[in-house]
């Protein structure tokens, strides 16, 4: 008896002793969390963003459907169906998917072809189109066919509201590419904008994570001065992490079109 308890103390404090492998791991992923963030470049993150995203886990978040404060911002902001909906970063159809099955009719783009095409065949009949492409090259995205043509989305809008897909404006690694793309989706869209984005708490800004790649923390005034930049006003923020942003009815481009 005394030697099984013996053996059993010494099991216990050989496994207790491990933390400092889970201790060691947490300093070597804060480590290399901020040299990737401070040295990589546009074109490693874009890279390492496609590869992450083009996982089987990426599709797990379809069955999710929208978030209760998602749902909450869209039967208060958004006009009820059919109007066509801008979806970008759609990812695998979390956002897109559902809105289709309330009725709307859905534009999705997605810089990962692989998750554009699985979107595509998941839409079964629903009315959603689906292009390939990233916020920077706005308006214009790529067909999914075997030869990619080039499709201007001007060609589609004005669309009666757009979602920047979930967090993918914590993704855009500078400002002035926030602010650019709020424009474009501003040009594109006659009504609400849902901009859903990883909230700040303490700690760096600027993370990268193996799962999510670059990514950053913003605030509610951030993301209000970058609307203001863009032309837009905040009409509402739904908790530390969604705001809704609207096309001013005059900003420096001259006056919006009636919606």
């Amino acid at each position: 008896m005394r030697q099984r308890k013996l053996i059993s103390s010494l099991l216990a404090r050989a496994v207790m002793s491990t933390g400092l492998v889970d201790r060691g791991y947490r300093v070597f992923d804060r480590l290399r969390s901020r040299i990737v963030a401070a040295c990589g470049s546009d074109e490693f993150f874009d890279s390492y963003n496609d590869l992450i995203y083009a996982r089987k886990q990426s599709y797990d978040w379809v069955a999710q459907g929208l978030a209760p404060f998602e749902k909450s911002a869209i039967s208060r902001h958004f006009p009820a169906p059919p109007g066509t909906i801008l979806v970008g970063a759609a990812g695998a159809g979390r956002e897109t998917l559902a809105l289709a099955r309330e009725g709307y009719r859905v534009v999705a783009f997605d810089p990962v072809r692989p998750l554009a095409a699985w979107l595509a065949q998941e839409s079964n009949g629903l009315p959603i189109e689906c292009f390939v492409g990233r916020y920077e090259d706005l308006p214009v995205v790529s067909s999914l066919s075997t030869r990619p043509a080039s499709i201007d989305l001007r060609s589609r809008a004005p669309f009666s509201a757009a979602i920047l897909g979930a967090w993918s404006i914590s993704h855009l690694r500078s400002d002035q590419h926030c602010i650019a793309t709020l424009r474009q989706f501003a040009d594109l869209t006659r009504g609400p904008i849902l901009v859903c984005y990883h909230a700040a708490t303490e700690g760096p800004d600027h993370r990268f994570s193996l799962n999510f790649g670059f990514w950053r923390r913003l605030t509610e005034a951030q993301i209000s001065a970058l609307a203001e930049d863009a032309g837009l006003d905040v009409l509402d923020h739904v908790g530390p992490w969604l705001a809704i942003l609207r096309r001013r009815l005059t900003d420096a481009r001259g006056p919006r079109a009636s919606a």
